[in-house]
């Protein structure tokens, strides 16, 4: 590997195979040159990947091999399955040391991240996935280079952010490598099949198409829209009312007070629609229209899903009194791709603005504008997170109940069991149930 150019920039189609080719290049200058290397990426697990391959190819040859220094306990069988290191020496020559270490941008606070970088020093830096890593920490990581003239970085990453990672394809100082899909197909990295496959997937145009976000598509947070006005648009059902197809999912948002309402939505596998939206902190009431539209469109309790989180609590444990298989929903839970999403809020949004990009109708009403309120963002670990409410209020944008309530109805079953318990009948109270003339015998 030569360092002919002090700063390189690269972007390549995930899966391309460019962290074992830099792994490569490392363990060549490290065991050839007594140079220290610093392997950075926002979590060490993601930079463990860079050191695992450069341990994985250390006794391909003598070469490497002879150089590296191990202590007596070590074994080269241990030292590849554990592949566990985080700072590896060669012998150069006598005194002369190359040397591999690995760091992370991971941490609660930014400023003891920044202090801990700064207390490195590395005149060669690998930065993986060079995007995900935020603009203070970023800072912290080039002044790692400040101690020797004659430095180098080279930045690898997928353009998940619009932010020094995507200005430094402007700056004239970087060495540009670039490949998309198109050019792993016509080198054979990739057929065809593959390509139109993950064209129906989530990110192809930041992992295939290797493109940055439009501009206007994030905001300086790193957020960006889950859907545009013209989804809701497209999704708004014009009629008097929309007859839902299969099997019907119920989702009930409950207010917490102020100016928060209760919610519930009705999804078929065609549409969905509102039926009652709120400001009310009588359990029993919200309990009496759950009762109402569980009856009138046959809703079986296994796809009744209550927000469980604070008040929803009491309204959950009411509703299973009634049917016992409803599903509690904490939406901080995990979620069931979990190495996608932070948590099953994430994943149930997620999921729902595919459905609604796919043709899902939303019965009209202006309520659904809420919509164009939740973002997303790629976290440091590549996993989706969804902006969250104390943030929203932070821009002065109150609860989403209705994006919530619809959200509600993607999440995944989870059942809870009570105790068989046969309630006695309920009696409608509010103006929605007809008082005493509408009653549940269940």
């Amino acid at each position: 590997m030569e360092r002919k150019y002090k700063r390189v920039h690269c972007i390549t189609p995930t899966q391309f195979g460019k962290s074992l080719t830099v792994a490569l290049a490392v363990l060549t200058r490290a065991s050839t040159f007594p140079e220290k290397w610093a392997v950075i990426a926002p979590s060490t697990k993601k930079a463990k990947i860079i050191m695992g391959y450069i341990i994985d190819h250390i006794f391909d040859n003598e070469y490497t091999a002879a150089k590296f220094e191990m202590n007596e306990k070590e074994s080269r069988d241990r030292i590849r399955r554990e592949r566990s290191k985080e700072r590896i020496n060669f012998n150069i020559s006598k005194g002369r040391l190359g040397e591999v270490f690995i760091l992370s941008t991971e941490g609660r606070r930014t400023k003891d991240v920044m202090d801990a970088l700064m207390g490195f020093g590395s005149p060669n830096i690998i930065l993986d996935e060079s995007s995900l890593v935020d603009d203070p920490q970023y800072s912290a990581v080039k002044r790692m280079l400040g101690g020797s003239k004659d430095n180098f970085m080279f930045e690898i990453g997928n353009p998940f952010r619009r932010n020094h990672f995507h200005r430094a394809t402007f700056d004239d100082k970087y060495h540009k490598i670039f490949v998309d899909w198109h050019k792993a197909v016509a080198e054979g990295r990739f057929d065809m099949s593959f390509i139109e496959e993950m064209k129906q997937e989530s990110n192809f145009g930041v992992l295939y198409d290797c493109k940055f976000p439009d501009e206007n598509a994030m905001d300086a947070s790193g957020y960006s829209n889950l859907l545009l006005e013209a989804d809701i648009k497209r999704a708004n059902f014009i009629a008097e009312d929309i007859q839902l197809f299969g099997e019907i999912r119920m989702g009930v948002d409950v207010a917490a007070g102020g100016d928060n309402f209760s919610v519930i939505v009705l999804k078929g596998d065609n549409g969905a629609k509102m039926v009652f939206r709120e400001k009310t902190n009588d359990t029993m009431a919200l309990v009496g229209e759950i009762l109402k539209w569980k009856n009138k469109f046959s809703v079986k309790g296994k796809n009744i899903f209550i927000d469980t989180v604070g008040v929803g609590k009491g309204v959950c444990d009411r509703m299973a009194e009634y049917d016992g298989d409803i599903n509690k929903v904490n939406v901080g839970e995990k979620a069931i791709v979990n190495d996608k999403f932070v948590n099953l809020r994430a994943e149930s949004y997620w999921n729902m603005a595919e459905w609604i990009k796919a043709g899902g109708k939303l019965l009209k009403s202006n309520s659904w504008y809420e919509l164009l309120n939740m973002k997303y963002k790629i976290q440091s670990d590549r996993r989706v997170k969804m902006i969250s409410k104390d943030e929203l209020l932070r821009d002065g944008i109150v609860s989403p109940d209705v994006a919530d309530a619809l959200m509600l109805t993607f999440a995944k079953p989870k059942t809870i069991k009570y105790k068989s318990y046969t309630p006695p009948a309920y009696v409608g109270v509010s103006e929605y149930e007809g008082g005493d003339n509408n009653i549940y015998e269940l």
